[in-house]
């Protein structure tokens, strides 16, 4: 399909187009890689597969020893067991934060890991959990001790890909599509603008926000067998080449990855799956499409995409940016979603110091409802024109245009904004810093989330919160020397200077001029 060799090639004439679909139930397991590896001497043999026999004991007997770990304990309730996540190895819990009373995913799996590798997944998951974007599920937390690991990340419930979109929409309405595959490319392109591989894209680590206008999110950034292997667990979604020996994963894997789950979207089954697993990697090797189904039933703009994204030649692939410009995705309608509500928040944002923004940050982290999370990230998604999971200047100011009307005060306005909301300097707006400018700061700052906000900061309980409190929090953060100043002093307004900050200093430093 689209490529040199292969036996189905798109003829002018429809009916010498074979077709290609099976069945699309296969379930894959999630899982990461970050790009840039680390020095070959540095990868001792500790650092291979994980233990398969350790991992096929998860969970024997009863979940007692699941809920040994006291600091996940401290931390959350276990609300109820979800259903088994394919390919995840492990239990999946809804839980609470026993502070903020907010639902998140707990996944819990056996630790099956050496010492070398857990540091190894640790400094991963760190790295993971600064990952802003819109449509990539966020990890919040994450435990271990020699018995577990424990992943916190947002909640979800909508499903995954499949099973809502046969839910919402007829076969004969690909629009819908269109967009869901739209938002998967936006990730994918943000992921690899980072250098980290996803390495198990596949239906089922694509889930749909419930109550949302097909908003999606990808999963498996957290997935710890990404780390230590190079292949896509399920074979169904795994690139030709992967099958190679001492292959290592790349980009180009994860945009056929990718493009076979466009094509099952379309078609309605998997080009490549046979009878057997054996029989399927042949015919992922030989690019050999099932015959079954007629390939000119779908338009051509998404036979062309297609075509391009599972090319054998894994130098003819396009990369998700390229992608995105195809003309397949001229069919959405963007301007369909009102954003003027948030563009005034936005407008009317004032940053005021560094500490409050970063106590904004942590308190939507901790905070801010799932409902109104998604809501803002259609937002984003609208106003993100390149799909590139980050705002320009360029963009913003094509909203601000379409509203007042006036070039000048369009670009006062972006540049006003860009020097109160960059946190970081780097000249754009990414998805934390949107929403921190255009969450409802009414209904966030009412009592209950402050108070709710000041005890989680305050870790020993003495209703004040030292610099060394906050700094565990912030300890990724671009504070300076004199922002930690600012608060050491902050607790100097009472009679006794204690360095300390107290529960109406707190307040006062969040909502001032709110």
């Amino acid at each position: 399909m689209g490529c040199s060799g292969s036996k189905q090639t798109r003829k002018t004439s429809k009916q010498n187009r074979p077709s290609l679909l099976d069945n699309l139930n296969d379930i894959p397991k999630q899982k990461l890689l970050t790009l840039e590896s680390k020095p070959e001497e540095r990868k001792s043999k500790q650092l291979k597969s994980l233990d398969k026999n350790k991992v096929a004991e998860l969970f024997q007997g009863d979940h007692q020893q699941i809920f040994r770990n006291k600091k996940f304990q401290n931390d959350y309730f276990i609300i109820e067991e979800k259903v088994q996540i394919c390919g995840f190895n492990g239990k999946t819990f809804v839980v609470e934060n026993k502070i903020t009373g907010m639902k998140r995913i707990a996944k819990i799996t056996r630790n099956a890991l050496s010492n070398v590798q857990i540091n190894e997944y640790v400094d991963y998951l760190q790295s993971i959990k600064k990952i802003d974007h819109p449509n990539i599920i966020k990890l919040f937390d994450f435990y271990h001790d020699d018995k577990h690991i424990y992943l916190v990340e947002e909640y979800y419930d909508g499903g995954d890909l499949y099973q809502r979109l046969n839910q919402e929409i007829h076969s004969s309405e690909k629009i819908h599509i269109a967009y869901v595959f739209k938002q998967v490319l936006s990730a994918i392109y943000y992921l690899h603008s980072q250098e980290i591989l996803h390495k198990n894209i596949s239906p089922n680590i694509i889930v749909v926000a419930q109550n949302s206008n097909l908003l999606i999110k990808l999963t498996g950034l957290d997935d710890l067998n990404g780390i230590f292997q190079d292949s896509n667990k399920d074979i169904n979604y795994r690139a030709p080449e992967s099958f190679a020996e001492k292959y290592k994963w790349n980009k180009a894997a994860d945009i056929w990855s990718a493009g076979v789950i466009l094509f099952e979207l379309m078609y309605g089954s998997h080009p490549f799956k046979d009878q057997n697993r054996q029989m399927t990697i042949q015919n992922i090797k030989r690019n050999n499409i099932n015959q079954d189904i007629d390939l000119n039933s779908i338009n051509d703009d998404a036979f062309k995409l297609i075509s391009e994204m599972i090319n054998p030649d894994p130098n003819q692939r396009p990369d998700a940016k390229e992608c995105l410009k195809f003309k397949y995705f001229k069919t959405i309608r963007k301007s369909s979603m009102k954003i003027t509500s948030a563009l005034l928040r936005i407008k009317e944002f004032q940053k005021k110091n560094e500490l409050r923004l970063v106590l904004l940050s942590l308190m939507i982290e901790y905070l801010m409802s799932k409902e109104e999370r998604d809501k803002i990230a259609q937002t984003f998604y609208k106003i993100d024109l390149n799909n590139d999971g980050k705002i320009s200047k360029a963009e913003l100011y094509q909203q601000y245009l379409e509203i007042s009307g006036n070039e000048n005060q369009a670009r006062e306005e972006v540049e006003k904004i860009f020097s109160q909301l960059d946190i970081n300097q780097n000249k754009y707006i990414e998805f934390n810093e949107f929403l921190i400018a255009s969450c409802n700061k009414t209904a966030l700052f009412n009592e209950e989330n402050l108070k709710k906000f000041f005890n989680k900061l305050d870790r020993d309980h003495s209703k004040q919160i030292s610099a060394n409190e906050l700094k565990v929090f912030f300890y990724n953060t671009n504070l300076s020397q004199s922002d930690w100043q600012q608060v050491i002093h902050l607790g100097e307004k009472k009679e006794e200077m204690n360095n300390k900050i107290s529960y109406q200093e707190f307040v006062s430093l969040l909502t001032e001029n709110e």
